[in-house]
């Protein structure tokens, strides 16, 4: 993701109480910058990478699924409102649908339970026989595993580093800045952040609003800040098939097996396969969202692929050493003690807001929740935005012990789609 950047020396020579830094330019970030950028020209919008040829973070890695659905109705909200974003950006979302299946009668009921979840959110679900669902991805599914499928229309696949690209062209366009620099700590006086540090210089921002959009590294950016940030980041294998002809016909919607807690899509070139079934395994952030390959990972990928009618081909795809981008991988995003995001302002520091810990599925959604909190300027929030603050709130989970926060968002994982919040 090439782009044209400005040096520290010029951000600190014109300050003014109207700039807005965004540290972190994954998909998050960039919606943030675009969003802003649109609803306020007149504001100074500063954007803060560690590094502008490539997405470093949980981004670049992302399989992409949109499913609109979920268990909280605030993070329904926020991704249809997504969908209707990413559907204004050229080439940034493919309307392939979603299906998720289930071979136990416990299952079949919470396929029915999640349909009249569904149709109550407006989006559209329905029931499908084995047959029916088999014949949206002959090449995953074989009829007689499954009893019933559960398929949305207008669920899709994101093309995240697409959307994330166009997002800052578009807020460069309405005059955003952007410098590369890796951000370390802030200075903070009198409840203020009045200095960025970074490995390239010290940014200045007395006066200034500041936003962390710095996914698997917002916890430990946030280590001084009052209340508890507990942001988690957590490792996720992912493999492919080697590559094969494009198939005839529509794209498959993207699978997820629900009693197997695996899931898959179709890239096009080649087929793509996750897992959730294995102990969370929590881990430090390094330089960027890959982690290190666990030999555990194997297993558990060997498992999964036995739900597939074509899991063989998954397994014929080299080890996760190998640095080739098609290779098994592991991926490392965030979880939090109730699945869902921190967006807001912190409580404490009077100049910063969080808006971490966000899937591709919510991101353009949460960027526009924040844009508004930022510009409302005293105005009254809507109910439904007093709703996202109430449940969204940087400080929600005060008071509590950082282990036992740590504990419940790694809980989260095993079923991170399904479970109540």
């Amino acid at each position: 993701m090439m782009a044209a950047t400005v040096q520290i020396s010029n951000v600190n020579e014109n300050p003014s109480s109207r700039r807005i830094f965004i540290i972190g330019a994954g998909i998050v970030g960039a919606s943030l910058a675009y969003f802003l950028s649109r609803e306020q020209p007149n504001r100074k919008v500063i954007v803060i990478d560690k590094c502008w040829d490539e997405l470093l973070g949980s981004t670049g890695h992302a399989p992409g699924f949109v499913g609109q659905l979920n268990e909280s109705s605030v993070l329904t909200n926020l991704a249809k409102d997504t969908v209707s974003e990413y559907l204004k950006v050229p080439g940034g979302f493919n309307v392939v649908g979603g299906l998720e299946l289930s071979s136990t009668d416990s299952g079949v009921e919470t396929l029915y339970r999640r349909r009249d979840l569904a149709l109550a959110a407006g989006l559209h679900a329905e029931i499908l026989s084995p047959g029916d669902a088999a014949s949206l991805a002959p090449d995953f599914i074989d009829a007689a595993s499954v009893k019933n499928g559960l398929h949305f229309s207008s669920d899709g696949t994101a093309n995240a580093q697409t959307i994330t690209s166009y997002y800052i062209q578009q807020a460069q366009l309405k005059g955003a800045k952007l410098v590369e620099a890796t951000v370390t700590g802030f200075d903070l006086k009198n409840g203020e952040i009045t200095v960025i540090q970074s490995l390239a210089g010290d940014i200045k921002t007395h006066g200034s609003t500041v936003v962390l959009a710095t996914g698997i590294w917002t916890s430990s950016l946030a280590s001084d800040v009052p209340s508890p940030v507990p942001i988690v980041p957590v490792a996720h294998p992912y493999t492919f098939t080697p590559p094969r002809p494009y198939r005839s016909g529509a794209p498959y919607p993207f699978i997820r097996w629900l009693d197997h807690h695996a899931y898959a899509r179709d890239h096009g070139d080649r087929d793509g396969m996750g897992s959730y079934d294995h102990p969370p395994l929590r881990l430090d952030a390094g330089q960027t969202a890959i982690g290190p390959w666990s030999s555990e990972f194997e297993t558990v990928l060997s498992k999964a692929s036995s739900h597939l009618k074509n899991g063989k081909e998954f397994l014929m795809n080299g080890s996760g050493n190998d640095r080739n981008k098609y290779k098994p991988f592991n991926g490392i995003f965030s979880v939090t003690p109730d699945n869902l995001p921190f967006a807001g302002k912190v409580s404490g520091v009077s100049n910063l807001w969080l808006c971490a810990a966000i899937w591709v599925t919510t991101a353009a959604g949460t960027a526009k929740f924040i844009t508004r909190e930022i510009l409302r300027d005293g105005d009254h929030a809507t109910p439904e935005d007093e709703e996202l603050r109430k449940a969204l709130s940087p400080f929600r989970f005060q008071g509590m012990e950082t282990y036992t926060l740590e504990s419940q968002a790694l809980a989260r994982y095993n079923d991170i789609y399904n479970r109540e919040v």
